[in-house]
């Protein structure tokens, strides 16, 4: 199965899911960790050190999956699942392009946020990464 990691579990590190996954992230993601690494008032050894992190990840993961004409047409049901659990999209836009992107290549999402994703759940499998053992 595919599975799309969403940022939070890039930035957290903790992205094992075992050999069933396919696993992919979204330019998105790639964005919102330039811009992290950007951030005005970070030191300069916090900005060396995020975009070290960012070429890393680049380098394992590749090309994120852009958000498309498929996935402005998922965004549409998901935004739609979200209003209708009374939920806010303003102020998750990215979590959910994200999520939409996630759901027009029928993948799973993996996020360390499942209750924010919860109402996607009849879309999608949503799921918390499996914690990684350190030696």
């Amino acid at each position: 199965m595919k599975a799309v990691l969403d940022t939070n579990v890039l930035i957290s590190g903790q992205f094992a899911l075992g050999d069933n996954y396919e696993v992919a992230v979204t330019s998105l993601s790639w964005a919102e960790l330039r811009f992290g690494a950007s951030r005005p008032g970070i030191s300069a050894q916090e900005r060396a050190l995020r975009l070290s992190r960012l070429q890393q990840l680049i380098l394992a993961f590749g090309d994120g999956l852009p958000f498309d004409d498929n996935a402005a047409t998922s965004y549409a049901v998901v935004t739609e699942l979200v209003l209708r659990a009374g939920r806010q999209v303003r102020g998750r836009a990215v979590d959910l392009l994200i999520a939409s992107i996630a759901h027009s290549h029928g993948a799973a999402l993996v996020t360390a946020n499942q209750d924010d994703f919860a109402p996607l759940a009849p879309l999608m499998p949503i799921i918390s990464p499996e914690p990684v053992a350190h030696a």
